[in-house]
């Protein structure tokens, strides 16, 4: 967990300044339609005034005659100000406002403008000021959003644009890549799709911006010729509905992957497919990186009474949260320092120490001996003193750490108890590289919350062999990309709420074949040679798909998996890890 008081001052305030080549290049867009007004609602230093002035210089297009442009700090609202200059000198009037943008849009609740551009600020919602907080949470209300305490300052900043852009007005944005899967972003994609005429998305391979991970992506967006925004329609009281339009047709939608920022000078938008936004999408744009094959393929799948949902099988809970993971689990030095072996047991506590499909007594020993900490500390709830004196001694030493204080930790009594411990048959790593995979606990080994506990439902009880073999395939693994998040550095996730809805295509596996690809795995064998095997086994012998089928499965999800890696065009997955 990162606490706010570690962070750095850009981290909290979320500023990180646009290229060049961007600012230009959504200036250029925005102005296309000749706006009259424009609002800059994360100013800055003022580069987005100042690539204005520079596209209406170049000729390509008029300046507008009102700009306003808002800016948390002052010592930057003083720079923006000098930055608008030279829009003042093509007869602009430009007013820069030191404020912060949830106080201030809501003064001027009536206004609309015919562009909006910037780069909002990408900020923890628990990093918010309590009055940010509150404010963030009425643009919400406002917008007939659903609010997430998940949520980051870009989300209620673009939902905030999109209230106050004018009919037929441009929206052009620097926003996270995220935007495309991560859950708390869906209110916001549902209000695009319902309120804009078309939405581009140019997403990046390369980062942009060299002091961070987060990938980017260029929002291009039309709203409407007329509003279709309802009024806030709550179902009970405190409780906003998800949404209320009257039937209308959706978003055009398009995503655009580009190398680097130098193809950005040589894109022709209106050259693009467009896909219209589905209803049955629910918000999830990533079906959008799949072709209409691709789509009708996944939906006949749907049908197939041989793919079950993973919930159908089994449950997927969160590991043990110790609040503290390196003074619960520990390694074999610190065990017999402190003489806790009496308290021990296995654990597994980050992804290094599993090699295949299974977890056995031989993995366990192998990272017993090579000093890896896999004994997981259970202490008894009875006073410190009662304790045997060295490992009361260790208890004190966690408190020297002042772990005792930590959120987790202060909440029990005594902190140094673990709750809710219990084993499950099959671990799912929480984040992966290349692809995702049960694991089977021949063990016994628990597992923080690094890792899922999963348990088999009763129907399922006696198939947890044959449910790790079967989640290797390329159905799952395509839907595993397009349902979970990515973080910096090509990271998949997956949550609960994302692996429920994994389609698995159960099929029995024999020991000699479960063996098979457990060495394989522990062989790091490349993704499309295991894909070979199981992909035959699971879906061409188990639910009966053509070879033609299982290719488009593989394609689309080599092209997802790819595009999350930043592989650029003729790069494979194993050169860019």
């Amino acid at each position: 967990m990162n606490f706010k008081s570690q962070e750095s001052t850009q981290k909290l305030r979320g500023g990180y300044y646009t290229p060049s080549p961007i600012a230009d290049f959504l200036s250029r867009w925005a102005l296309e339609r000749r706006p009259q007004s424009i609002l800059e609602p994360s100013c800055g230093d003022g580069r987005f005034l100042k690539a204005l002035a520079n596209q209406v210089n170049a000729g390509h297009g008029l300046a507008p005659a009102f700009v306003d442009a808002v800016e948390l700090l002052p010592q930057e609202a003083n720079r923006a100000n000098d930055s608008g200059e030279a829009l003042r000198c093509l007869n602009a009037e430009v007013v820069v406002v030191n404020d912060d943008f949830f106080n201030w849009i809501e003064s001027v609740n009536g206004n609309r403008w015919d562009a909006i551009v910037g780069n909002p600020p990408y900020i923890r919602y628990q990093y918010f000021e309590t009055t940010q907080r509150d404010k963030a949470r009425q643009i919400f209300d406002r917008a007939n959003v659903p609010f997430s305490k998940r949520t980051n300052a870009w989300v209620p900043f673009v939902i905030a644009s999109v209230m106050h852009l004018a009919p037929d007005g441009r929206l052009a944005m620097v926003i996270p890549a995220e935007i495309l899967h991560v859950q708390h972003a869906q209110g916001l994609r549902l209000l695009l799709e319902q309120e804009m005429a078309s939405v581009t998305l140019i997403h990046f391979r390369e980062i942009v911006f060299p002091d961070t991970l987060q990938g980017v992506v260029l929002l291009l967006a039309e709203k409407r010729a007329t509003r279709s925004f309802q009024p806030l329609n709550r179902t009970a009281p405190g409780q906003p509905s998800l949404f209320s339009f009257l039937p209308q047709p959706r978003a055009d939608l398009q995503i655009v992957d580009l190398d680097s920022l130098d193809d950005l000078q040589r894109l022709e938008l209106s050259n693009l497919p467009r896909h219209a936004a589905s209803p049955d999408w629910q918000g999830n744009w990533m079906l959008a990186l799949l072709h209409d094959d691709e789509l009708q393929l996944l939906a006949r799948l749907q049908e197939n009474e041989r793919v079950n949902s993973f919930d159908t099988i089994a449950d997927a809970q969160i590991g043990i949260v110790t609040g503290a993971n390196d003074f619960f689990t520990v390694n074999d030095d610190v065990l017999h320092r402190y003489q806790l072996k009496a308290i021990a047991a296995p654990m597994l506590s980050k992804s290094d120490l599993i090699q295949g499909i299974r977890y056995t007594e031989t993995d366990h020993e192998t990272n017993r001996l090579a000093g890896k900490s896999v004994h997981f500390l259970q202490f008894s709830a009875v006073p410190m003193d009662d304790l045997p004196s060295r490992m009361a001694d260790y208890i004190r030493f966690g408190e020297l750490q002042k772990l005792h204080t930590r959120y987790k930790c202060r909440i029990r009594d005594p902190w140094y108890v673990v709750p809710y411990v219990w084993l499950a048959e099959i671990g799912l790593l929480k984040r992966c590289h290349h692809f995702p995979r049960l694991v089977l606990n021949e063990l016994g080994a628990y597992s923080t919350d690094t890792a899922y506990r999963v348990r088999m439902k009763p129907a399922y009880k006696e198939r947890a062999k044959d449910f790790v073999f079967s989640f290797l395939n390329s159905l799952t693994f395509l839907y595993a990309e397009l349902l979970g998040r990515h973080y910096g550095g090509g990271v998949l996730e997956l949550v609960p709420s994302e692996i429920k809805n994994l389609p698995i295509p159960l099929i029995s596996a024999s020991d000699e074949q479960f063996m098979q690809i457990d060495a394989m795995i522990r062989e790091g064998v490349n993704l499309e040679t295991l894909l070979d095997q199981t992909d035959k086994i699971i879906l061409k012998d188990g639910i009966g798909l053509s070879d033609a089928e299982i290719e488009q499965l593989r394609t689309a999800h080599q092209r997802l998996m790819y595009r999350r890696l930043r592989v650029y065009s003729g790069t494979s997955a194993d050169e860019s890890s």
